[in-house]
């Protein structure tokens, strides 16, 4: 048992992290295969992802091992097979949204500067949190979960004024062919059930604890669910246009006229949970090989060489990737959408439901040895 977390941090996690990834353009996508049913596809992914969710943190309660722990039963062979393979992927959702944070910083930050110059900077904070483990995520999420609900509400405030809800009218009009697309091409989105398979065996839940986690990713959800109702009755039929809408929707706002853009105070405000919620996937990631190499990330208050050799192994390879890519966006997205949601589904809905069921099973197995005893 590693506590490297509290169970406040874990729900921090579950909700303003998945919200922080999944605002940014999802909408834009979600809105160019439904148009004003977009919510839909988003419901069908995010009840998928919730009855994931609520299976590993139940099996949080049943266990105190984390799921490399509860496969090493398996063999060695498995369990490093199963970090490497973990590791690669979170270093694979990391991908695009290091593509869309650079566009982002490009649109809210500088208008004339190259943005590659200005983003790979970003690296060096990248080393240095990654290498630092799960601990340090924790502590973050403290910060930047309340920063960003604060801001994210004050945006929200300043749109909602300006919607219209009559052009999510009429709903369900949509095929079910392409509901079921645009949920299919939004599942890169979707990583919120192997965070939580990661920090399973990382915090110690207790009873009800569960029930704590769950109500966070639900909250999530909703956040999710409105914004994209929010987006599409501000911007209609050019939403499929709108990139970043997060930094575009209070700009119809009538006082912004008198006082300025100050709507982009609390885009800042955002941005700054966007990030630690992508360094989130570096963090697990460089895990995952440290695991995987099985040598500690810290060594009491200070970072192992093995964990700094790692976060820099990874970092390399992602700036590599974002500078060959950089004014690929748009076919890396499609990548994703069209092939690599297999992947995803893997990684974040069957493996997590077989970690939660293995971890169930195991503690049955368990109790029916004591009751022999």
């Amino acid at each position: 048992m590693n506590d490297s977390l509290c169970t406040r941090q874990v729900c921090f996690i579950m909700y303003a992290y998945p919200v922080a990834g999944k605002i940014l353009m999802m909408p834009a996508l979600l809105s160019f295969y439904c148009k004003n049913d977009l919510v839909f596809p988003a419901v069908l992914c995010f009840l998928a992802q919730f009855a994931v969710v609520w299976a590993v943190a139940y099996a949080c309660t049943r266990t105190q091992k984390t799921f490399f722990e509860l496969i090493g039963g398996g063999g060695k062979v498995l369990k490093k097979a199963a970090m490497w393979l973990f590791a690669l992927f979170f270093a694979a959702a990391a991908l695009v949204p290091l593509l869309e944070q650079k566009l982002f910083v490009q649109e809210i930050f500088y208008d004339t500067i190259p943005s590659l110059i200005i983003f790979l900077p970003f690296f060096i904070l990248s080393v240095y949190v990654g290498s630092k483990g799960l601990r340090n995520a924790g502590r973050t999420a403290d910060i930047a979960a309340p920063l960003f609900v604060a801001a994210l509400a004050a945006l929200l405030i300043m749109s909602v004024g300006e919607s219209n809800l009559s052009w999510l009218l009429p709903v369900l009009k949509t095929p079910v062919g392409e509901l079921l697309n645009g949920a299919r091409s939004a599942l890169y989105n979707f990583t919120d059930g192997a965070v939580m398979l990661m920090l399973m065996g990382r915090f110690r839940a207790r009873r009800g604890d569960c029930k704590k986690i769950v109500i966070s990713y639900a909250a999530s959800a909703l956040t999710v669910c409105a914004f994209l109702a929010l987006f599409y009755s501000i911007f209609s039929v050019i939403s499929p246009d709108q990139y970043f809408a997060v930094s575009k929707m209070a700009i119809f706002f009538s006082a912004l006229s008198l006082v300025g853009r100050i709507d982009l105070i609390a885009a800042y405000a955002m941005e700054a949970c966007m990030l630690f919620a992508l360094l989130l996937y570096v963090q697990l990631c460089v895990t995952c090989v440290c695991e995987a190499l099985g040598k500690e990330q810290t060594a009491g208050r200070n970072v192992s060489p093995a964990s700094a050799a790692a976060s820099v192994a990874v970092n390399v390879l992602l700036a590599a990737l974002v500078v060959a890519f950089n004014e690929m966006y748009l076919p890396v997205q499609q990548f994703y959408r069209m092939y690599m949601w297999a992947a995803f589904a893997l990684f974040s809905f069957i493996l997590p439901a077989a970690g939660a069921a293995a971890a169930l099973l195991r503690g049955m197995k368990g109790k029916e040895a004591g009751r022999e005893k």
